[in-house]
């Protein structure tokens, strides 16, 4: 039952988009920092120390000098949540499962997460920036946790790039996106400001990379380009770590390989190239005559038959690519 259920996770993961995929991040982290705690709290009768070790070094700190020391946690925070309930966590996955949505409809996938990440970024710098410049703070210190900031980011690049499109709501009605954004940066002004301001801060950094990604993408900007890189490199060192003595063997297959021409693989009358390097002969063997619909489908398929597990490394990195 286990093994079936993992399965099914790794599936729905796997062929979901971006907002299916960082919701389900998110809870993971949530409930796998939750279950260590339990052990802790039956092996010492506390998860106190657990907790503070999570805090201090996982969430954002507003003091300067631990950042060098933490640099990890302007990343780390945003995929952590309230660690004493899951009402934080909720409503961050609800906005997110609904404005993401809306922004999928609008833009290409591989938006999504640059949006998130810069989101987070932006919320990290106004929270830090913050709370050492104005005299409201000084003599306080915080740490900085959830992905509030990263979703405002989703909702005013929605609202940005849509205004006028409307989204439906139980007992209110239809609203345009743009007062929704307005709505919520002036709850987030009045409320929020008072009982979180370093939180208050991070949203308004959201909301402005929000905003700031869509105006910049209509000047053709790009500011998802470097995240996907990044994002792409880590993908292709986990699938595919380094080996210093398989590289000139896997040189010499490629010069062999009658394949090493481009695989050219069509998607309606576009054509996009892959060069030989980039994949395996059997892969090339078996996918070189199909759209990239085609192949997903048919990798897509084997997962349905046999699990996330029986997929061949070329197809793990096609489909983490091109889902």
């Amino acid at each position: 039952m286990a093994a079936n259920i993992w399965e099914d996770l790794k599936m729905r993961y796997h062929q979901g988009n971006t907002v299916i995929r960082l919701i389900m991040a998110n809870v993971a982290v949530h409930v796998g920092i939750l279950l260590v705690s339990i052990v802790f709290y039956l092996v010492t009768a506390t998860a106190d120390p657990y907790f503070s070790f999570i805090q201090e070094w996982f969430f954002f700190p507003s003091e300067i000098t631990k950042i060098p020391f933490r640099f990890w946690s302007i990343f780390t925070y945003m995929f952590l949540h309230d660690l004493t309930g899951v009402f934080h966590l909720l409503m961050n996955m609800l906005v997110l499962f609904w404005f993401g949505n809306q922004l999928s409809n609008l833009i290409s996938n591989d938006k999504i997460l640059p949006i998130y990440i810069w989101g987070g970024v932006a919320g990290a710098l106004f929270f830090v920036i913050g709370y050492n410049i104005f005299p409201a703070f000084w003599g306080y210190t915080s740490n900085l946790v959830g992905a509030s900031a990263s979703v405002m980011a989703i909702v005013l690049a929605a609202a940005t790039l849509k205004p006028k499109k409307r989204m439906r709501f139980f007992l209110i009605g239809e609203i345009e996106l743009q007062y929704i954004a307005l709505a919520w940066i002036v709850y987030n002004m009045i409320i929020t400001i008072r009982v979180n301001p370093g939180g208050a801060l991070a949203h308004l950094g959201g909301a402005f990379m929000g905003w700031y990604f869509i105006y910049q993408l209509r000047k053709g900007v790009d500011l998802s380009i470097p995240i996907n890189k990044m994002v792409d490199f880590i993908m292709r060192r986990k699938k595919r770590p380094y080996n210093p003595k398989s590289k000139s063997k896997q040189a010499h297959q490629r010069a062999e390989s009658p394949y090493k021409a481009k695989m050219k693989i069509y998607k309606g009358s576009q054509k996009s190239d892959y060069y030989g390097n980039e994949y395996g002969r059997s892969f090339m063997q078996k996918y070189k005559e199909m759209s990239r619909e085609e192949c997903l489908d048919t990798i897509l398929d084997k997962i349905k038959r046999s699990g996330y597990d029986s997929l061949s490394e070329d197809e793990k990195v096609f489909l983490d690519r091109y889902q």
